[in-house]
This record gives C-alpha cells, sequence and structure tokens, in this order.
C-alpha cells in the first residue's frame, strides 16, 4: 500500500490495447438469502467446508480482504466465516515479525478463508536489500509451507516510495520470486500501483505500463497472478479510473505478462493515517467499495477469461472487525463478496490454482 499521500506532476498515463472479442457470459447466482445478524455459526454451516490439504486448489475468481494485522483475531476469524461467499484474505507481514507471529492466526484463518501472504509491503522493502528479502522469504516460506494458498512477492512495486529505481526494486522482487517460486514452487503475485492520470507519478519510470516493460523477464513469465492497486486519494488531483481504463491497462499487462491471471489487487479508503486531512465517512467507504468490487461483471467481460477478482480491501481489520459493530463496513463488503462472479468459460492457465505451482 502507498505509504503517503502524493500531489506530483509527472510523466504520461498508461495506455494499452483495447480487449476484442465479444464479452464473456457472466454467471450471476442470487447470494443466500440470510440476515447479517444470523449467527456466524449458522452462516457457516451454509458453505461447504474448506479443505485442508497444503496443495489445495485456489478457485476463482478472488473474493478478497486485506488484514493488515493479525491483533483481534478472534473477531477477525468471527468475521471471515460469516461471510456468504468464502472470502481470500491476504495477510500483511510486518518487517519486524517472524514467521511464529502468523502461524497460529493462519491456522485459524485457513478453514475459514483461503490465505494470501503479502511478504513485505511496498513501504517495508524500501528498507532491505536483495539479500535481505531472500532471506526473509526463505524464512517465512520454510516456516509457513502448506498454509498459505498464494504468495505476494512485490507490492506497489512501480511506486518511488519502494526504491530510487526500477533495477534496485526488480532485484528484491526478482530475489523473493525466486525463492517462493523456483525453489519453493509456490504460487505467486505481484501487485503494480496504478494512477489513471498523468500527473501522478514523480519519476518517469513509475507508470504500470512503462515499468512493468522493463520488469525481469524471469518474472514476467514466471509469476502467477499480476494485480492493480488503485486509491482515489493517493493522488492530488483524485483519480477515479474507469473501468475502461482499467480494463485497458489489464488487457496490456496480461501481453506483457503472457501466463499470469489479472486482477484487481487493493482498493479503499485512505484517511489521516495516509496523509489526508480527515477520516472517511462510512458512506465513503461503502462508495469505494461499491465502485470497484461492483466493477467485477464487465471487467470480466472486458479483460476476458484470464480476469480473476480480487479487490481486497486494505482496511478490512479497521473498517469490518468486529462484524456487527456500529459504522461497520462488513455487512456492504459481504454483500459485495458474493457479488464477485466469473465468466463461464475457465480462466486460461487455471491449472496454476488447482494445487501446487508447476516447477519451472
Amino acid at each position: 500500500m502507498a505509504g503517503a499521500l502524493l500531489a506530483l506532476s509527472g510523466c504520461g498515463d498508461d495506455a494499452g490495447n483495447d480487449a476484442g472479442g465479444a464479452p464473456i457470459a457472466l454467471v450471476a447466482p442470487a447470494p443466500p438469502q440470510v440476515p447479517a445478524a444470523l449467527p456466524t455459526s449458522a452462516i457457516a454451516a451454509l458453505r461447504a467446508p474448506l479443505p485442508l490439504a497444503a496443495d489445495r486448489a485456489l478457485p476463482l475468481p478472488l473474493r478478497g480482504v486485506t488484514a493488515d494485522s493479525v491483533d483481534g483475531l478472534t473477531d477477525l476469524v468471527t468475521a471471515l466465516k460469516a461471510h456468504h461467499a468464502v472470502p481470500t484474505v491476504r495477510i500483511v507481514m510486518d518487517p519486524d515479525r517472524t514467521p511464529a507471529d502468523y502461524a497460529s492466526a493462519i491456522d485459524r484463518i485457513r478453514p475459514h478463508a483461503y490465505v494470501m501472504a503479502q511478504l513485505l509491503d511496498s513501504t517495508a522493502m524500501a528498507a532491505m536489500s536483495p539479500a535481505q528479502v531472500r532471506q526473509r522469504a526463505r524464512a517465512f516460506t520454510g516456516a509457513l509451507a502448506g498454509r498459505v494458498d498464494l504468495w505476494e512477492v512485490g507490492n506497489e512495486l512501480n511506486g518511488a516510495w519502494v526504491g530510487r529505481n526500477p533495477a534496485e526494486i526488480n532485484a528484491k522482487a526478482l530475489a523473493a520470486w525466486q525463492v517462493v517460486a523456483a525453489e519453493r514452487h509456490m504460487r505467486t503475485a505481484i501487485t503494480l500501483n496504478y494512477w489513471s492520470g498523468p500527473d501522478c507519478y514523480e519519476k518517469p519510470w513509475e507508470p504500470t505500463l512503462t515499468f512493468a516493460r522493463g520488469m525481469p523477464a524471469k518474472l514476467r513469465r514466471g509469476v502467477d497472478v499480476v494485480f492493480l492497486s488503485i486509491y482515489e486519494t493517493a493522488c492530488d488531483p483524485v483519480q477515479q479510473p474507469t473501468v475502461a481504463q482499467l480494463a485497458k491497462t489489464l488487457v496490456a499487462l496480461g501481453r506483457l505478462f503472457p501466463t499470469a491471471q489479472l486482477g484487481i489487487g487493493e482498493v479503499g479508503a485512505q484517511g489521516r493515517a495516509d496523509g489526508l486531512p480527515a477520516d472517511p465517512t462510512l458512506a465513503e467507504k461503502q462508495r469505494i467499495a461499491r465502485r470497484y468490487y461492483g466493477m467485477q461483471a464487465e471487467l470480466a467481460a472486458r479483460v476476458g477469461p484470464r480476469f480473476v477478482g480480487g479487490y481486497f480491501w486494505w482496511y478490512y481489520a479497521e473498517d469490518a472487525v468486529p462484524r456487527l459493530r456500529a459504522q461497520s463496513l462488513w455487512p456492504v463488503l459481504d454483500g459485495l463478496l458474493s457479488g464477485v462472479v466469473k465468466a463461464i468459460k475457465n480462466p486460461a492457465g487455471a491449472g496454476l490454482f488447482d494445487g501446487g505451482r508447476s516447477k519451472d
């Protein structure tokens, strides 16, 4: 996640080619008609038990939320298990924490949600060398083997807050990917920052596609999922990308990452902690959540069968836990997660999600 509010002038925005072909037909089953206030145990009973095998399949599309902390674990697990649709939760692993700090939390979460582990947030990666990133990747994947369904090996990699230049940043992302994918044969994802306007980037190498074109060939050929991070207020002027703009960029990324699935990896409503003068209201959080999760059907149609959803509301632990408290975003997120549906046609390369990652 971007570490600060930016108000920068810079270089051109991103460009890609439009997706071709007819729209993909979508299946949109009605969500279960169960009151949100029903006891968690009753809601969870409606869902089939999740498999717990080390190489369990990761179903698509991804219905994502983010836990930037595993403090308050009981309330977090209660919120996750109560969703009508099974979520995938990104767990942000702080740079000063060890694998042992997350192992028991993941064990409690895993029966109720799929797990994406973020090895390092974007600002945390800036403080580490490639050797330190490699060492961290080995420690975390070794200790948490069989517990994590997808590893995010680089977050908002094209942000100037991640490193001084692309060579420095790419060396760290490649070091993490080589451990997780090439050594451990685990699934990997990266997230790239996206702004739709031309005035948000500090450096000429930051625009999403500009940066992506220069990434190492091993990463572009080997990563399993490429996500976009979208924050409306991380730039001045405020950015509100359209479905067409996001789809165009995702299609272009699909050409640069020929075997990767494509999705949205971060959304959220920023506040004082991010450099804004005030925290967002519940209505603003609801508006932003509905805008981006609500793009699922049209993005799937425009991008095609490689689009896997995601969204991963960054502030889930702050905004939706405990789930039934006053001003909770949980009921809205629950409905939106149930509305994330997939195209009829199976995604190309979906075998990567049917078990452990294929060896390179």
